[in-house]
């Protein structure tokens, strides 16, 4: 038996392997060293700063939840914050002296907890839940009226806000009984068919 002869024209199959041109190597490089530039620009704790005097505690969170590279803890960092904690750190730092007196750091505390706290100290109390009748906000959250001549028991607490340390006062205008108590979330829940038409630090219930 004879071997059939193989057609000058035919080749053998050969894998084809991928090749890069060397015009595109240098496109590739080009491109990482304008990204690699952009990071080292954005991604450093002078800029962040600046983004963190822009934004609340709240929204330096998402940010941070954005990519590794923001929230992420960095090894080279003093004791390993990350983008986001040190830039908090920042702006926890630059403050006055009474500030600084008021905001202790706490062991294990985060930064961006300590500006939560500062962006509070910085803001007026605000009374987030009234209770009882005759009584109502006036201008703003930090402001309560009630009618001249209607005697109901009512209450304005402020569940949102720690006192950590400081002073803290209150302007009355009128006559009534006044009290300071600890802090207390109330829930409707709790009383009888879900409704609390008055509130006392005096109740036994309280």
């Amino acid at each position: 038996m004879t071997e059939p002869l193989a057609h000058p024209n035919q080749h053998q199959p050969q894998e084809h392997q991928a090749t890069t041109s060397p015009m595109a190597r240098t496109l590739n490089a080009v491109k990482r060293q304008k990204v690699a530039t952009i990071e080292s620009t954005l991604f450093n704790p002078d800029v962040v700063f600046l983004l963190a005097a822009l934004l609340d505690a709240r929204d330096l969170c998402q940010v941070s939840l954005t990519c590794k590279t923001l929230g992420g803890k960095r090894a080279n960092a003093v004791d390993g914050l990350s983008l986001i904690e040190e830039a908090a750190r920042l702006v926890s730092e630059c403050v006055s002296r009474w500030e600084r007196s008021c905001l202790r750091k706490y062991p294990g505390e985060g930064w961006v907890e300590l500006y939560r706290h500062l962006l509070m100290l910085r803001s007026k109390l605000t009374f987030d839940q009234l209770v009882g009748g005759n009584i109502q906000h006036g201008e703003e959250g930090s402001i309560i009226r009630s009618t001249a001549g209607h005697y109901q028991m009512s209450s304005a607490l402020c569940s949102n806000h720690v006192m950590r340390s400081g002073k803290h006062f209150a302007v009355f205008i009128g006559c009534g009984s006044i009290g300071v108590i600890r802090p207390v979330q109330i829930k409707m829940s709790d009383f009888g068919e879900g409704e609390l038409d008055c509130f006392s630090p005096g109740f036994d219930g309280f």
